[in-house]
């Protein structure tokens, strides 16, 4: 990725793509999860094994998250002497 300059398109652009990149394989990623939860509830044959992929799923996609969190990930921050 290029170096960093204010109002940079290439460097803009690279970001970009590769967030994008990143939101896709996370959710084709939690979509594998949810999919495979379904096939061993549906075949209902290891209690066991549906409560252990559960919990994974559980803890995995469904984590809480912050206000907070999300906005200085984004870049903001609580005084506005660095926005």
């Amino acid at each position: 990725m290029h170096a960093y300059f204010r109002n940079h398109q290439l460097y803009l652009a690279e970001k970009h793509e590769w967030l994008d990149r990143h939101v896709t394989k996370t959710s084709k990623r939690a979509l594998l999860k949810i999919e495979s939860y379904k096939l061993i509830a549906q075949s209902g044959e290891n209690d066991e094994q549906t409560k252990l992929v559960e919990k994974l799923v559980k803890d995995s996609l469904l984590t809480p998250i912050s206000n907070r969190a999300v906005l200085r990930k984004e870049g903001f921050y609580v005084s506005n002497l660095y926005n």
